[in-house]
């Protein structure tokens, strides 16, 4: 019989979820090792530094990037000098954000995770309003 899962576990994801729509909203789904635009299954909101490297930044859109599912499995996982390289340089200030700290192991409560995955379906509504107004005034000048 399959175990249950508890209902901070069902939240995690959630939340998860919630800030990976984020963080494609805000790259506005353009793989940012190719440029090129991605949807569906072969758009990965992509973490920096992993989850399992202690939970602080599961949640933190500035720990994630949008890459292709090629770029993201063939290309981030498998050559991680090179990426890390490569990310160094593209977002210069978010990698000092992320490697200039000692990493803690932090757990959140289901509150506090239910009020992030809040947040995150807020600010990935205004993202989304935005691009459609902007893009709105393109067509119109």
């Amino acid at each position: 019989m399959k175990k249950r899962k508890s209902q901070l576990q069902l939240q995690k994801k959630k939340t998860e979820t919630a800030v990976k729509k984020y963080v494609k909203a805000r790259d506005g789904n353009i793989c940012q090792k190719s440029g090129e635009y991605c949807e569906g299954a072969n758009c990965h909101a992509s973490h920096v530094i992993p989850v399992s490297a202690g939970n602080q930044y599961r949640y933190d859109p500035l720990n994630m990037k949008v890459l292709t599912y090629h770029n993201h499995i063939n290309w981030w996982h498998k050559n991680p000098v090179e990426s890390g390289a490569w990310f160094k340089e593209k977002f210069p200030e978010r990698h000092k954000y992320l490697f200039d700290k000692p990493r803690e192991t932090v757990k959140f409560t289901l509150e506090e995770l239910k009020e992030m995955e809040i947040d995150f379906k807020e600010r990935t509504e205004d993202l989304l309003k935005q691009h459609k107004n902007a893009n709105k005034n393109k067509r119109h000048t």
